[in-house]
C-alpha cells in the first residue's frame, strides 16, 4: 500500500503540472518585481536536515536552496566546490536563502524532490529552489554530451538565485498561483528506495553494490524508475529514453550565463516557425514561470512525447510575445552516449567484455586502422576466461573495428551506451576484429545481460 501511495503522490504532482491552464496575467507575473528583500543572514551555512530547514524557512519566510551532490562522481565537482566557496558573486545571494546540502539520493523525500519530472538523474549536482511550503520555484543544473560546464556557470546560478528572490518576495505572488500546490508532508517520507522497482533493482549487481558504500547515486535512481517496465518486458528504449531535450531541440540557443536570453534561433525549427527571435528573453513556458535554462528543459522534458504544441512567452523589449511551438514527431532526440544510467545501467545487453578502451591515433596509424571508424580494445579485468567474448575468442590485443557490420567511431562510455541501445540479452553479436598482425576475423557469441 505504501508503494501505491508513493506512486499516487508522484502522479498527482505530475498531473498538476499538465492541468489545463487558467487565465493569468503573464505580463505582470513575468514583469518587473515589486520585491523588497530582507536583511541577509549573517553567514551562509549549509544545513543537512531538510525537515528542520523547512521549519526555519517557514519561521523566517525565506526560500530554500537545496543542493544535491553525488560525492563519488567526478562530474560537476568543480562547480559544487565553487558553490560551497561562494565568494563575492554568490554569497550575498545565498545568504538570503536557507541553504541545504544533501549528498545521498537514498534520503530524498520525493514529495519535495519529484525527481522523475524535475531532475535529470544522470547529473551528479542539482539545485532545488523551494518556497518555505515546499513548492518548486526553480531548478538549477544541467549537462550535455559536450561537458558539465556548457549549461551552467556561477553567473547563471547568480541570475537564477536573484530571479527567485524577486519572485518569492513579490507581494503579488500568492495571487498569481503559478507555483503549484504545496506538497502534503504528513507521515513517513517516500524515498527512491521505497519505489516499486527498488526491491527488484537491489537484486542486481548495481543494487548489491549499494550495501558496500551505502550511497545511492542519482543515476541509480534512474535505474530504479526503469526497473518495473524492464521486469514486465515492456520497456521501450527508443521512446522511454527521449529525456531532457535541449533548448536546441526546439531551435533555441540560449546564453549560458543569462540562462534565458536567446542568442540564436535555428532556421526552420519549431521556434523559428513560431516567430521567436534572437534577442528575445524567455519568460514562461508550459504555464511555468522560467528562472533559468534548466526550467525550460524541465518543461520540455515533461512536454509532448511525440508531436504536439508548447506555448512559450518571451520578452521582446517591453512587449511580451506569445509563441506556439509546433513540435514534430521525433523532436525530443538527443545524444545519449554520456549518460551513465544507460552505459552502466540496467537496460539492454553488455558486450561480453568488461570495458571498451579507446585506441589512440598513434596506435591507429601504426596498425593501419581508419580514422573516423571504430577502433576499440577490449579490457577484460579479472576472471576474463568466463566472459562470453573471451570464450568466443576475443583477446586483449585485438582491436574491434565493427559490431554487427556497423563501425561508428565510439569507445568507452559512448560505445557502451550505443551497444546497450541496440542489443538485448541473448542477441547474437558479431565482432569484426583485427589481431596484432593486422589479420581480420569474425567472432560470434550471445550478448549477456548486465552483470552476466
Amino acid at each position: 500500500m505504501r508503494i501505491l501511495a508513493v506512486l499516487a503522490l508522484l502522479s498527482a504532482g505530475l498531473a498538476s503540472i499538465s492541468a489545463p491552464p487558467r487565465e493569468r496575467d503573464w505580463a505582470e507575473i513575468a514583469g518587473p518585481s515589486r520585491a523588497e528583500l530582507p536583511e541577509p543572514l549573517a553567514a551562509v551555512r549549509w544545513r543537512t536536515d531538510v525537515a528542520k530547514s523547512l521549519e526555519e524557512a517557514r519561521a523566517s519566510n525565506r526560500p530554500l536552496f537545496v543542493t544535491l551532490r553525488c560525492l563519488p562522481c567526478k562530474q560537476c565537482a568543480s562547480f559544487d566546490a565553487a558553490v560551497l566557496e561562494g565568494g563575492r558573486e554568490l554569497d550575498p545571494l545565498l545568504a538570503q536563502f536557507v541553504t541545504v546540502r544533501l549528498t545521498d539520493a537514498s534520503a530524498l523525500d520525493l514529495r519535495l524532490f519529484p525527481v522523475e519530472g524535475f531532475q535529470d538523474l544522470d547529473l551528479s549536482w542539482w539545485g532545488y529552489l523551494l518556497s518555505p511550503q515546499g513548492q518548486i520555484y526553480s531548478i538549477f543544473g544541467g549537462k550535455d554530451h559536450v561537458s558539465d560546464a556548457t549549461r551552467i556557470s556561477t553567473a547563471a546560478l547568480a541570475n537564477t538565485l536573484r530571479a527567485v528572490l524577486e519572485h518569492h518576495y513579490d507581494p503579488r505572488r500568492a495571487s498569481w498561483d503559478v507555483d503549484g500546490a504545496p506538497p502534503a508532508l504528513d507521515g513517513a517520507a517516500p524515498t527512491p528506495l521505497s519505489l516499486m522497482g527498488a526491491e527488484s533493482w537491489r537484486k542486481r549487481p548495481a543494487g548489491q553494490s549499494l550495501a558496500k558504500d551505502g550511497c545511492l547515486h542519482c543515476h541509480q535512481v534512474n535505474e530504479i524508475l526503469r526497473q518495473p517496465a524492464l521486469d514486465a518486458q515492456r520497456f521501450d528504449k527508443h521512446r522511454e529514453l527521449d529525456m531532457w531535450p535541449l533548448p536546441e531541440n526546439v531551435g533555441l540557443v540560449l546564453d549560458r550565463d543569462d540562462g534565458l536570453r536567446i542568442t540564436r534561433v535555428e532556421p526552420d525549427s519549431a521556434a523559428a516557425r513560431a516567430g521567436l527571435r534572437a534577442g528575445d528573453r524567455l519568460a514562461a513556458a508550459g504555464e511555468r514561470k522560467l528562472f533559468g535554462q534548466a526550467d525550460l528543459r524541465g518543461v520540455l522534458h515533461r512536454g509532448p512525447r511525440g508531436a504536439g504544441e508548447l506555448v512559450v512567452r518571451a520578452w521582446r523589449g517591453a512587449e511580451l510575445v506569445i509563441a506556439k511551438l509546433e513540435l514534430r514527431e521525433g523532436w525530443r532526440a538527443t545524444e545519449l552516449g554520456w549518460r551513465k544510467s544507460i552505459a552502466d545501467g540496467n537496460i539492454g545487453a553488455v558486450p561480453g567484455f568488461s570495458w571498451p578502451l579507446e585506441v589512440k591515433p598513434a596506435e591507429r596509424a601504426k596498425r593501419g586502422l581508419s580514422a573516423g571508424k571504430m577502433a576499440v580494445k577490449p579490457w577484460f579485468g579479472q576472471d576474463s576466461e568466463h566472459l562470453p567474448a573471451y570464450v568466443a575468442g576475443l583477446r586483449a590485443e585485438d582491436v574491434i573495428v565493427a559490431v554487427g557490420g556497423q563501425s561508428p567511431d565510439l569507445a568507452q562510455r559512448e560505445f557502451m551506451a550505443w551497444f546497450r541501445l541496440r542489443y538485448e540479452p541473448g542477441d547474437e553479436v558479431v565482432l569484426s576484429v583485427r589481431d596484432a598482425r593486422g589479420a581480420g576475423r569474425e567472432i560470434r557469441y550471445r550478448a549477456p545481460a548486465p552483470g552476466g
